[in-house]
């Protein structure tokens, strides 16, 4: 079977303006409706952020790489022979290029298969890496709002019905979601069913759907190569997503501690895993703005002072998009002068 490489997206006036309006979105969200949708001020916000000291700020550094460098272990379970520090490079370029250029996560899935190129690594080993680690990153942002469920509805958060109501239906939702995934890997049966199912949601808002590609090919051609990988790595995955969210859930509650929020450990735990299941439906660059006003909405349902909660998503959004940009640029401009410029004119990259 041929593989599909992934090609560079040709960036027009289209996509142009989509990145913008969607850059736009993020502002307005952030600037306009983070205070006015929970009845708070910037120079409140501004109070709360004032409080980070240096070296609390490092500390929140520190979680931030330890949470990157356990999701290397999701990259190594899916490519075996792929090392840390390129697993690292990979991870960090793609998260940059999805937060800063249009068609962003078309962009990043380009690069990273050209990087990986070049170090060596075959088409069909790749590929069946993108797809698993793309399974395994949806699969687990939806398993988090079931935990967050069990903890709201377990009776030691007391949380108003409207949250109640929100966990039931997202952990509902997210059982759903990873019983049909996996499903999906060990049937073919299922992987058919589910196969035409989206052709038929798509297939009125994708030509490409409609011309009889990509979906097929990704749910049914490639389920077996998917299910050797799975069996084979799915330890390996398994805990380094879960290392990744202990660490960075770390992070989220310094930061919810360093600017006042002092709701309980349940609460926090709860928002957290809604924050990630909101990325999931996000519809601006790398969910910005979204989550950010979802989060600290839930916060202040939780009980949590309207400042502190919009203090604490903004400091975390800092740290989860904005400070992973230096390292993926210098990846990116390190590996192109040392190995993509070669690899490019002899031909290594497709």
């Amino acid at each position: 079977m041929s593989e599909r490489v992934p090609t560079l997206p040709r960036i027009g006036w289209r996509e142009v303006l989509q990145s913008v309006f969607g850059l736009v979105l993020v502002v307005l969200l952030i600037s306009f409706g983070l205070p006015h949708l929970l009845d708070t001020s910037w120079a409140e916000i501004g109070a709360q952020l004032s409080r980070v000291r240096l070296g609390t700020a490092v500390a929140m550094g520190a979680l931030l790489l330890a949470g990157l460098f356990c999701y290397t272990w999701v990259v190594i379970g899916s490519l075996p022979g792929v090392g840390h520090v390129q697993a690292l490079k990979i991870n960090a370029s793609a998260a940059t290029i999805a937060n800063l250029v249009p068609l962003g996560a078309a962009v990043g899935v380009a690069v990273s298969w050209m990087m990986l190129r070049s170090w060596g690594f075959s088409k069909s080993a790749v590929s069946s890496s993108f797809l698993v680690t793309a399974l395994w990153n949806v699969l687990a942002r939806v398993t988090l709002p079931v935990i967050g469920c069990l903890v709201v509805v377990a009776g030691t958060v007391a949380a108003p019905q409207l949250v109640v109501n929100g966990a039931f239906l997202a952990g509902a939702l997210g059982t759903g979601v990873v019983v049909v995934g996996a499903l999906m890997i060990f049937s073919d049966r299922v992987a058919r069913l589910v196969g035409r199912v989206l052709r038929a949601a798509l297939s009125p808002v994708s030509r490409r759907v409609r011309e009889g590609r990509g979906v097929d090919h990704l749910v049914t051609d490639q389920r077996e190569r998917i299910e050797q990988v799975v069996r084979c790595g799915w330890p390996r995955m398994t805990l380094g997503m879960v290392g990744q969210f202990v660490f960075l859930f770390g992070l989220y509650w310094l930061a919810a501690r360093v600017v006042g929020m002092d709701l309980p450990v349940p609460e926090l735990i709860a928002a957290y895993t809604f924050r990630q299941f909101l990325t999931v439906m996000a519809v601006t660059p790398g969910g910005l703005g979204v989550t950010e006003v979802g989060t600290a909405g839930i916060l202040v349902l939780f009980g949590g002072a309207p400042g502190a909660a919009s203090a604490t998503a903004l400091l975390y959004a800092i740290y989860a998009h904005l400070l992973v940009v230096p390292f993926g640029v210098t990846t990116l401009a390190a590996w192109w002068a040392r190995t993509g410029r070669t690899a490019k004119a002899e031909g290594r990259l497709a």
